[in-house]
């Protein structure tokens, strides 16, 4: 049998979920000779020390501590792991999943070179079910699962059957993973996946979920906490709403690199559009609305561009509260992460050039602008020749079409300070 490097990240309050997957590692690998990485990227329960133990169990497993006062997150930490695997084969596992019987000797039935093998979940009913997933409850606390019910029902439910749709948990070659670049780091709560789906596909992927190897997933542990399902949990729900926030954030994240939101095995067009924006003192919140929209944008009003660079730096502070980073903190390692800078998009109306312009006035008051004819940007570009003309207050001049989205394949990430890398164990 091929070798899998299983890749494992967790973080506070996730103790008792990485028991359990152990426990599922351990009963359904089909050997444990695998190399098994575990990235402890914030500890406060002993994750750690339980983790060193398990060493005698699994000949193979590594642990890899990040010793900051900072997350690296999700984005960084899967690429830190998949960098350091030892085997071409790395396989994505969150730590509130627990694996099928054989679940190795499933993921490599069908696995083939430049392909993300996805495979199938089984999730309490917390979620409408769109078709991609098995919707059965096994309960929503690590505590008191029943692996042996789950490890019988996980069988009756395999199928030899192949879809297309792309989420976690992932098989790949390690190869395919590094010629994109791994996960973009200007994501740092959500929109990750989409993003790094949309690459993969532009760079000719396959895209595969497979239904003979199944996870059971306790769901959202890591992004809204472990119990963001209760409703009688007040600190639970104020975490939720701080992180609906978050994902408002990173959307806008994605409209700002994409020009709209795509989720898709299918291949998208990208069109570099500036915007030519008339006026003054718009209210800024919706400025920074529209202007995720465009690749450059050159305004009028000058005196705006350091409040838009002071409006992203504020857009921090949801994804640092969420993961208990001080402002100190963020300031000192903050630079391991992409993030947006006001001087690559803002710049002044005299500077004015580009092969596609929109220009209008900033201070556009009706909101069915915004939701019917940004988001729909690209592909107005896209049906459209080359020329001037007008949709409703927008004077739009297509000078030259070129569909730039193979320039976004790769992502380059910051490098870490070699200080301020996580210890190996």
């Amino acid at each position: 049998m091929q070798q899998i490097t299983f890749c494992i990240n967790t973080s506070r309050n996730e103790f008792n979920h990485v028991k359990l997957l152990f426990e599922s590692l351990q009963q359904n690998l089909s050997t444990l000779e695998h190399e098994i990485i575990v990235f402890v990227d914030s500890d406060n329960q002993g994750t750690t020390e339980w983790l060193l133990d398990q060493k005698q169990t699994f000949p193979n497993l590594k642990v890899l501590k990040n010793e900051l006062s900072i997350p690296y997150g999700y984005q960084r930490n899967i690429n830190e792991m998949f960098e350091f695997a030892s085997n071409e084969i790395v396989s994505y596992l969150q730590s509130d999943m627990v694996i099928c019987k054989n679940y190795d000797i499933e993921v490599l039935q069908h696995l083939n070179p430049n392909m993300i093998l996805c495979s199938t979940r089984i999730e309490p009913p917390l979620h409408g079910n769109s078709g991609e997933k098995i919707t059965y409850d096994f309960g929503l606390d690590p505590k008191g699962f029943n692996l042996e019910a789950f490890t019988k029902y996980a069988e009756e439910q395999k199928q030899e059957k192949i879809t297309e749709y792309f989420f976690a948990p992932f098989t790949l070659y390690k190869d395919t993973w590094n010629s994109i670049g791994g996960h973009d780091t200007i994501f740092r709560r959500s929109r990750e996946d989409s993003d790094i789906l949309t690459r993969l596909v532009l760079n000719n992927t396959q895209i595969i979920q497979v239904w003979n190897a199944i996870v059971y997933h306790f769901t959202c542990t890591s992004s809204r906490g472990k119990d963001w399902y209760d409703p009688n949990n007040q600190e639970s729900q104020n975490r939720v709403k701080l992180q609906q926030f978050a994902d408002q954030i990173e959307m806008g994240k994605f409209f700002r690199k994409w020009g709209k939101f795509s989720h898709s095995v299918d291949k998208i067009k990208y069109y570099k559009i500036s915007a030519n924006i008339l006026g003054q003192s718009p209210i800024l919140s919706k400025f920074i609305i529209f202007e995720s929209f465009f690749d450059k944008i050159y305004i009028e009003d000058e005196s705006l561009i350091p409040s838009i660079q002071k409006e992203y730096d504020k857009q921090q502070t949801i994804a640092n509260q969420l993961l208990n980073v001080s402002f100190k903190d963020w300031e000192e390692y903050g630079y391991i992460f992409n993030q947006l800078n006001v001087k690559e998009r803002i710049h002044p109306l005299s500077e004015s050039k580009g092969d596609i312009l929109v220009e209008f006035n900033i201070n556009l008051t009706d909101e069915n602008y915004i939701n019917n004819f940004f988001i729909h940007l690209q592909d107005i570009i896209d049906q459209n020749e080359i020329g001037e003309f007008e949709y409703g207050p927008f004077k739009i001049s297509i000078n030259k079409k070129e569909d730039k989205s193979k320039d976004k394949i790769f992502i380059t990430n910051p490098t870490i300070k070699k200080e301020h890398l996580y210890k190996a164990y």
